[in-house]
């Protein structure tokens, strides 16, 4: 009995002191996991390099669904990319909210948690201080590309980045000063309450041009306004201090640099001397950014000799050593802009002030989006566009309804319509059936389907610059008893235009530099609201022609992380389209759900 006894006490106490253990670890499993985050001088969120990478893993295959033990690799890798890409996408990312900044939702157009947080560990200029980081240098000057709109800066910004790692130098912007820009308070995309020295005078202003207040002298001028410039790009480094040089030298020499593109010659090289050592350094606006590339850099980053160059450039552009194998086997030009165009995507390269975050966010928390559910959205693109790029397509457009000449056309324009065409209507006929079983007859099936719950309804964002127009055309179309649109025969749609503002003009760069500054900034936020909504959406119907669809393409495109890259595929995300023309061969890359209204089907390399 006692021995019984004995192994019973003994037996109970060694399942308490496992159970004990068990709480130790879990306790210490908790702790380590918060202490993981801390908060940088910044106030932005930062995260232990181990937590960091579990946390990245977790968001990039997350919700992978149960597989039974009879799942082989590759199949957990489809099972997990579609398990997470059919879940519907909310402009708000959910997994954010548990430890990240709410405002940093808000200053990239890629979801905070899509993005590379762990890219830093892989760079050998941050590991050290070697000066050897900073000799080589693309000095990027946006002021002469300043005249343009959103969508042109952003692609030349990008594409100047694309450059400069492929070519191993930093990239550091040189924004014109006060007296070099034609931009009252120094910046084309107007200025912030942030940039005024006294915020009261500026409460209490009155008159018709901030101008007249006074700035602060240390406060961001030209795009570095707008963006927060990627220490992927800079390095780090400062901006080099060649004795002599001013703005004006500078710019001497990017004027030059068309001569020397036209001649065949690379663009011209300032050798600036810095203490021991030498910088060079290759100015270049955007017109002079677009030149390089077409004619010197594009070759070279296509020559399927140079794959070591390759594999050394898509490491410095923020992928790992697997991703950098993927993608010196490619060979379509499709599928390398593609893959190029997905890393720097998630590598963040596009970054907005924190003053535009909040201003953008305030915007947005205005309109009747759900931030926290799925929308799809629409970019109906006219204005100025109606007369350049988008004229082809429009008497293309009017042609195949049947129009043979232009001063039959019922519209200068692709009627709103058509955008709507691009709906997938396969699943009315089963929405349709449904209703069809409960009814005798079409208009009792339609009515049954009008009185449907409105959680059925699809939130469908409109960025245009005719939104009066666009109104009209969707004031035409059938009607819901709930006051929503039908689309498709079969889907509720509540359309959500942008606030109503007091300044008609939809363009950044209408009015040129006679626009009041601060007018000019609401503009500016009231375009990267858009351009941020229209890229988070669940589905969008744009197109390619605009600067603004290029930019959102490559801001919705997602590495593919399956080991079977360049095989033939099983299966892809319900709503992450098939990108690659050849249906059968797993892409690189999957694009987010992108309807493309008219144009080509094919986008050119980024930031193009």
């Amino acid at each position: 009995m006692d021995n019984g006894r004995s192994n019973r006490r003994s037996s109970s106490e060694w399942r308490v002191t496992v159970l004990l253990i068990s709480i130790a670890v879990i306790s210490y499993g908790v702790t380590a996991a918060l202490s993981a985050a801390h908060v940088d001088n910044n106030n932005h969120t930062a995260i232990d390099t181990n937590a960091k990478d579990q946390q990245q893993q977790h968001r990039r295959l997350a919700a992978i669904d149960k597989v039974d033990d009879t799942t082989t690799p590759q199949q957990t890798s489809t099972v997990s990319l579609t398990s997470k890409f059919n879940e519907k996408r909310s402009f708000l990312d959910p997994s954010w909210k548990e430890w990240g900044d709410a405002l940093v939702q808000f200053e990239t157009l890629v979801s905070p948690a899509e993005l590379d947080f762990t890219i830093s560990r892989r760079l050998p200029w941050e590991q050290d201080e070697s000066p050897d980081k900073c000799e080589e240098i693309l000095l990027l000057m946006p002021e002469y590309f300043a005249r343009n709109g959103h969508g042109s800066q952003l692609n030349s910004y990008v594409l100047a980045a694309m450059m400069a790692t492929y070519l191993g130098k930093a990239m550091l912007i040189l924004d014109a000063p006060q007296k070099n820009t034609k931009y009252p308070n120094g910046s084309m995309f107007g200025c912030p309450v942030d940039a005024f020295k006294d915020k009261k005078e500026f409460d209490q202003f009155t008159g018709n041009n901030h101008k007249h207040l006074e700035m602060k002298e240390d406060f961001p001028m030209g795009m570095s306004r707008l963006l927060q410039h990627s220490t992927l790009l800079s390095r780090g480094c400062a901006m080099p201090a060649c004795s002599s040089f001013t703005y004006d030298s500078w710019e001497a020499i990017r004027k030059a640099q068309r001569e020397h593109f036209l001649n065949g010659l690379p663009p011209r090289e300032v050798n600036c001397e810095d203490g021991d050592r030498t910088q060079r350094v290759i100015p270049l606006g955007g017109e002079e950014v677009r030149q390089f590339f077409e004619a010197q850099v594009k070759p070279m980053i296509l020559d399927e000799t140079k794959r070591s160059e390759a594999y050394r450039w898509i490491i410095r552009l923020g992928a790992n050593a697997h991703e950098a194998q993927v993608f010196i086997k490619l060979t379509k030009e499709a599928d390398i802009w593609d893959f190029v165009s997905a890393l720097m995507a998630r590598s963040g390269i596009i970054k907005f002030q924190p003053w535009i975050a909040r201003d953008v966010a305030q915007f947005i928390r205005q309109t009747d989006l759900p931030l926290n559910s799925g929308y799809d959205a629409i970019h109906v693109r006219r204005g100025d566009k109606l007369e350049t790029e988008s004229r082809q397509e429009v008497v293309a457009y009017w042609h195949s309804q049947g129009y043979d000449r232009v001063g039959q056309f019922p519209t200068n324009y692709i009627p709103f319509r058509h955008y709507l065409r691009l709906w997938d209507s396969t699943d009315c006929d089963s929405y349709w059936n449904g209703f069809q079983t409960q009814a005798t007859t079409p208009s009792k099936a339609l009515k049954l389907h009008s009185n449907d719950r409105a959680s059925s309804n699809t939130y469908s964002y409109v960025a245009t610059d005719d939104p009066t127009t666009v109104k009209e055309e969707i004031s035409k179309l059938p009607k819901g008893s709930d006051g929503t649109t039908i689309v498709a025969g079969c889907k509720k749609v509540k359309f959500i235009f942008a606030p109503v503002s007091e300044d008609s003009a939809f363009h950044i760069n209408e009015g040129g530099g006679k626009v009041d500054c601060y007018v000019r900034y609401k503009r500016n936020i009231r375009a990267i609201a858009d351009l941020m909504v229209l890229t988070k959406s669940d589905t969008f119907v744009g197109e390619f022609v605009s600067n603004w669809g290029r930019i959102i393409r490559l801001n919705r495109l997602v590495l593919n992380d399956s080991p079977l890259v360049g095989e033939r595929k099983e299966s892809s995300g319900k709503w992450l389209k098939k990108r690659s023309l050849d249906e059968d061969i797993e892409p690189p890359a999957f694009i987010r759900d992108f309807r493309v209204a008219f144009g080509d089907l094919i986008s050119p390399p980024p930031g193009w």
